[in-house]
């Protein structure tokens, strides 16, 4: 079932119709009945022509809101938004989407384009976190609503990924911390690390940092409990075995 876009959503589309018409640089798409509207559109799209296939798809919520492709033309848009890489618009598409054609076959799609367009416009790891804290809030939503969906591991790829940033901004801060002389402060974050995001691939270096700092304050079990997991971690075996020597590998932590 479909729903009709609402008057707001009309003179929206209208004042932004006005605009492409008064702007002579623009050429003006002739109206068509809505399956060719829809086809003219996502081949604008696939032609990588964003800017005529944004015209194109609003002109079909526009003229043609009660036809069947209204919600496809719905999430064509977001789409088309996000290819431009303007994230903010493309949530709000689908945005729009999910909350007025629930029962559209692009709701799923809409779910995960727009968790993508939360990490895509997130700024690096080292500044505000928000935007990657959305992204996987949103996917532990998806998880929730579509426990069957296909793109279930999808979404857990993207939860790894934004978890990986948040680990690495805190680990970069303990090693800012080391750099200021304050291995106190700076055990404080590996150790966040290495509990708040164990399978991420910053953890082991948390691990490695933390046993570092523990063994030059005397404590030499807790340090050896970490080398030893470490060990357990192809990527730094090696090393641990180096920098230790192989007697690490019968060494045991007091009880």
């Amino acid at each position: 079932m479909r729903k009709n876009i609402g008057g707001f959503r009309k003179a929206i589309c209208l004042i932004l119709l006005c605009l492409f018409i008064s702007c002579g640089s623009r050429q003006v798409l002739t109206p068509l009945e809505p399956d060719d509207e829809f086809e003219r559109a996502v081949s604008l799209f696939e032609q990588e022509n964003y800017n005529k296939a944004v015209l194109a798809f609003e002109r079909i919520l526009f003229y043609h809101p009660s036809s069947e492709y209204v919600d496809d033309a719905q999430y064509w848009l977001g789409k088309t938004y996000f290819e431009q890489k303007d994230y903010d618009q493309a949530i709000i598409e689908f945005d729009y989407l999910i909350k007025n054609f629930s029962t559209s076959s692009f709701i799923e799609e809409a779910y995960l384009y727009r968790i993508k367009a939360y990490l895509e416009k997130a700024p690096s790891y080292e500044k505000d976190p928000t935007e990657i804290e959305n992204a996987i809030g949103f996917c532990d939503r998806f998880l929730t609503h579509f426990p069957n969906s296909k793109h279930t591991d999808k979404v857990k790829e993207i939860i790894l990924v934004a978890r990986n940033r948040l680990a690495k901004k805190e680990v970069e801060n303990g090693r800012i911390y080391l750099k200021l002389g304050e291995p106190e402060a700076a055990l404080l974050y590996f150790n966040y690390v290495i509990e708040t995001y164990p399978e991420t691939e910053f953890s082991s270096e948390a691990k490695y940092n933390a046993a570092k700092i523990l063994e030059k304050n005397g404590q030499p079990d807790k340090a050896l409990a970490l080398y030893k997991e470490l060990l357990e971690d192809d990527k730094w075996r090696e090393r641990i075995i180096k920098e230790k020597g192989v007697e690490i590998l019968e060494e045991k932590p007091e009880e």
